[in-house]
């Protein structure tokens, strides 16, 4: 028997090592491959796209704008068609601002049929990029079959802004909306177990209730009010209208389309949000006139990938820097994964320059409703020793840099904001499920001895009053830690921090009003001001990253230098994705969080 069992583990071994050595070599082969179409586009696809003397740069963003490209798989990206799609807000400022110089480029045309999440923060980014085309007597021009609100926010900053006459323009205004799962939970016998402090900190409701309580109505209330006041004044003061006209569009649309007999190509054109009517080879033809056509009888043109990868170089001019690292998206103690900033990532990144001497500055930008307490204490701390080390810490706040995303920069030398950015929810809260009722309606009972009354506190017994009042001790001790550490930071009392704290959602530029924020502007401000406080003239910009393996960095150089067709996630999807990931975010190890949930709504966006 002996020597059968081992003549059998001795063939499930080979056959283990004949299956691993086979899919190493498919991987390896496969890599290969794609090595060598990377070189076959480095040294053949971008000598074949001269810039024509009179040219257009076409910007045609896909998906998402971020603040820094998520790490994700290249290789399942180019399987996948590159379907999370997603574009760097930064490269398109750097594409414009190249293209406000560059003789070749006459005009900037805006085709944003691909772009599905920009916020009112991207167009505070963006907007002073396209000044400086203007300035240069350049027009933009932007063409779409169909405006989305968010897409329209970017296109009315344009000199001519085209709809397709059988296309749309839609503004809905903002609204947060939250699913609630209180009546679910209780059919399913689940316990929720809620500790919170703020008045406002409505992260827990939708586990706790059916509807929104009258605190988080008020505070929603007056976030997307301040929204929409953004958002319309923008568009106003961009086609020459008043806030009430746009204002008008939204809210009495059917009344309008009525006078168009339901034409809404024709209801925005009335309106004064487009120009002209035009189809697509109107505006291929009007461009021609202006920039000439190549070969193929298309005007001349550039996408933004090809003219970055075409334009770039890199400026070592300066040996004294400024470093510029990323927070984005969910805070979560480990690494950066897509959607969620790792502490464990921001910190190996923060002890690289703190260590190099010739970082003088770092600006931390941040797009994050915020997490785990315990993540976001890490990274404020690490943040601290930087300033230690004699170094100069600004905070830029991108869309969202609430709850968790503010306790990060409460500290900092600076702080700058947006406009529009989503701020504040400074507060805490931490809840833990139980499921013992669940497990009895099942008729499973779960009983044992212990040493001690915190030992029977688990997810299938239940917390206990103990346990309960400990969470709410460390819950309320976690905020006082907040409000003393904004207080510290802001340089004022901790009672005028209680004030405005509780959980309350700001914008950018009532936060500036609060004391909240030092100053309004986007990330090519945000690293002035660290320049200032640097007492720096000269510097080079840095910007730090994930690490990659050298397989990723290649295949991602692949598909940064090519334009592959995107096609971005269905909103259901997405939205799903983002519930997801919010439920991955209960991982702190105190269950403790500071996080604004309806920040990172997409409804905002």
């Amino acid at each position: 028997m002996a020597s059968s069992t081992g003549s059998q583990g001795s063939m499930f071994n080979r056959l283990g090592a004949a299956l691993t050595w086979t899919r190493n070599f498919v991987l390896n082969l496969i890599f290969i491959l794609i090595v060598l179409v990377v070189v076959v586009f480095m040294f053949s696809g971008q000598g074949r796209m001269p810039i024509a003397d009179k040219s257009a740069l076409v910007l045609n963003p896909a998906g998402v704008f971020v603040e820094q490209a998520t790490i994700g798989v290249p290789f399942q990206e180019l399987l996948l068609d590159n379907a999370n799609a997603e574009t760097v807000i930064n490269d398109v400022v750097e594409a414009i601002d190249r293209a406000a110089n560059d003789d070749r480029i006459q005009v900037l045309v805006l085709d944003l049929d691909n772009l599905i999440g920009v916020s009112s923060a991207d167009a505070d980014t963006l907007k002073p990029a396209f000044e400086r085309f203007q300035a240069k007597a350049k027009s933009i021009i932007a063409y779409g079959n169909f405006y989305s609100q968010a897409q329209y926010l970017i296109a009315s900053y344009a000199d001519h802004v085209y709809l397709h006459p059988l296309g749309q323009l839609l503004l809905s205004g903002f609204g947060s909306q939250q699913l609630f799962y209180k009546d679910l939970l209780d059919k399913l016998r689940v316990n929720v177990h809620v500790f919170r402090v703020g008045e406002y900190k409505s992260a827990v409701e939708p586990y706790t209730r059916n509807s929104m309580s009258d605190e988080a109505k008020e505070a929603s209330r007056v976030l997307i009010d301040g929204l929409w006041n953004s958002y319309a004044n923008e568009v106003a003061t961009n086609r020459s209208l008043t806030t009430d006209e746009v204002s008008r569009y939204a809210n009495e649309f059917q009344t309008i389309l009525q006078q168009t007999g339901g034409d809404l190509a024709r209801a925005a054109l009335e309106s004064g949000l487009v120009d002209e009517l035009l189809t697509r080879d109107q505006i291929q033809a009007r461009l021609a006139d202006l920039v000439g056509t190549d070969a193929n009888g298309d005007f001349n043109r550039v996408d933004l990938k090809a003219y970055l990868a075409g334009s770039r170089s890199a400026d070592n001019s300066a040996d004294r820097k400024i470093a510029v690292i990323v927070a984005n998206g969910v805070l979560m103690n480990g690494e950066s994964l897509p959607g969620v900033a790792g502490a464990d990532t921001l910190i190996a990144q923060l002890r690289t320059v703190r260590q190099q001497d010739d970082v003088r500055a770092v600006v931390i930008r941040i797009d994050s409703p915020g997490g785990s307490v315990f993540a976001s204490e890490m990274v404020r701390k690490e943040l601290e020793l930087v300033q230690l080390a004699g170094k100069t810490v600004v905070a830029s706040m991108a869309g969202v840099a609430a709850s968790g995303g503010y306790w990060i920069a409460a500290t900092s030398d600076r702080i700058v904001a947006q406009p529009s950015t989503i701020t504040g929810s400074i507060g805490i809260f931490g809840i833990v499920p139980t499921f013992e009722a669940s497990l009895a309606n099942l008729g499973v009972a779960a009983d044992g001895v212990t040493t001690s009354p915190l030992a029977a506190a688990d997810p299938f017994s239940g917390l206990g009053e103990e346990m309960a009042q400990i969470l709410q001790a460390n819950v309320e001790n976690g905020y006082e830690r907040f409000i003393n550490t904004v207080a510290r930071g802001r340089d004022m009392a901790p009672e005028e921090v209680h004030k405005i704290a509780q959980g309350r959602v700001w914008i950018g530029s009532q936060a500036a009003d609060l004391g909240l924020v030092d100053e309004l502007g986007d990330l090519a401000h945000a690293i002035e001001v660290a320049a200032t406080l640097a007492n720096l003239t000269e510097y080079q910009v840095e910007r730090y990253e994930p690490e990659q393996s050298p397989q990723d960095r290649l295949l991602r150089q692949l598909i940064d230098g090519q334009s592959f067709q995107s096609t971005p996630k269905p909103a259901l999807l997405r939205r799903l994705e983002d519930l997801l990931r919010i439920l991955d975010v209960f991982d702190d190890p105190m269950n403790a969080y500071a996080l604004c949930e309806a920040c990172s709504a997409t409804s905002f966006r």
